[in-house]
């Protein structure tokens, strides 16, 4: 029995290398502020590429852009502090994961700051140069940082499956690709598809470069994403098509222009992830079945593409009269490139075992 001289209990003392404990609701809330970061980015693109954009930093779409940074970053910043204010070292004060996408909120800061003296300085970037600008490099770099962390959660958590564990993860991984896709939208197969079937641009020869290399990157940027995800989680079923869907949703509505024909293309994604999610549930491709995941990795990016020329074809006669003006040599052949690109990705990222001396 505890007397008057004695505290009737002892408070725990944390250890200087414990980490606070992680959860899903913490990834989530991190996940829905990063949509929140996502769509004003996408925001942000739309305004450019449809002339909305005025010579001035401080527009609406900067302003839904940097609200959705900043609750992302007071979100860790106030939860690291009262963590630290409960005994956690300072440099551990977030779970496992978010040490570093508070990295990124302090890059992103400084990349914002940068960015307006850049403007005052050599003026406002048009077109490609806003995605090579080295300031928005920067706002890039510190975007991925921070808005990673539910990846790294995930990932060092031992045992997640099912949509109740990889919610986060699934979404964080659709915007993570959607943000490789904005930075390289000007190879994106979303950016310049008119000029397949528009009969102006036939037999420019830029068109057959574009044509092929805007389909070879993103087969590889899906197909890298998809990959990495399935050589550490079992994805639940669905999750490729939110993955693709998502990303292909956002890049037609930021690049697309009102024509309402182009919409057959928003049926590319969702309709090539079923068919990739039907595979995972019944093919089971994995590093244990590597011919499956081989065969796997051809198949997704080869029926994106094949759909993309079909349906884009369909758009071609409703607006031209008539369809692509690539001959089947160009457009039969670029889904199959695809496909083989997708099985280099694999080999990457699931390289086949070395052989000992004994098995050689």
């Amino acid at each position: 029995m505890a007397t008057l001289d004695q505290p009737l209990s002892t408070p725990t003392r944390i250890s200087r290398t414990a980490r606070p404990p992680g959860s899903v609701r913490f990834d989530l809330i991190v996940t829905l502020l990063g949509a929140w970061f996502i769509g004003g980015l996408f925001l942000d693109g739309w305004a450019h590429n449809h002339g909305r954009v005025d010579s001035t930093f401080f527009t609406p779409w900067h302003g839904v852009l940097y609200s959705g940074y900043a609750a992302v970053g007071l979100f860790l910043v106030i939860t690291h502090f009262r963590n630290v204010a409960k005994g956690y070292n300072w440099w551990r004060a977030l779970p496992t994961g978010y040490m570093v996408s508070l990295l990124g909120v302090l890059i992103f800061g400084f990349g914002g700051v940068f960015d307006m003296f850049w403007h005052q300085a050599f003026g406002f970037e048009a077109n490609t140069e806003a995605l090579l600008s080295p300031a928005h490099l920067i706002l890039a770099l510190g975007s991925f940082i921070f808005g990673s962390g539910p990846i790294r959660a995930a990932y060092a958590r031992k045992h997640a499956r099912g949509w109740r564990d990889l919610l986060p993860l699934v979404l964080t991984l659709a915007y993570m690709l959607s943000a490789l896709t904005f930075f390289t939208m000007f190879i994106s197969p979303f950016s310049n598809a008119n000029a397949l079937i528009a009969p102006m641009a036939r037999g420019q020869g830029w068109v057959d470069g574009y044509g092929v290399g805007s389909a070879l990157v993103a087969s590889a940027m899906f197909m890298g994403v998809i990959l990495f995800a399935l050589r550490r989680w079992s994805l639940p079923v669905g999750s490729i098509t939110v993955i693709l869907t998502i990303n292909s949703t956002l890049m037609f509505l930021m690049q697309m222009r009102a024509e309402p024909n182009f919409r057959w293309l928003l049926l590319v994604a969702p309709l090539t992830g079923l068919l990739a999610d039907a595979l995972l549930y019944f093919y089971k491709p994995s590093a244990a079945r590597l011919e499956r995941l081989r065969l796997f990795s051809f198949v997704v990016p080869f029926v994106y593409f094949l759909l993309f020329m079909l349906l884009l074809n369909q758009v071609g006669i409703e607006l031209y009269r008539r369809g692509l003006w690539w001959t089947i040599h160009m457009w039969a052949g670029m889904p199959l490139l695809c496909g083989a690109t997708g099985v280099f990705a694999s080999y990457l990222i699931f390289p086949p075992a070395i052989p000992t001396e004994e098995s050689a």
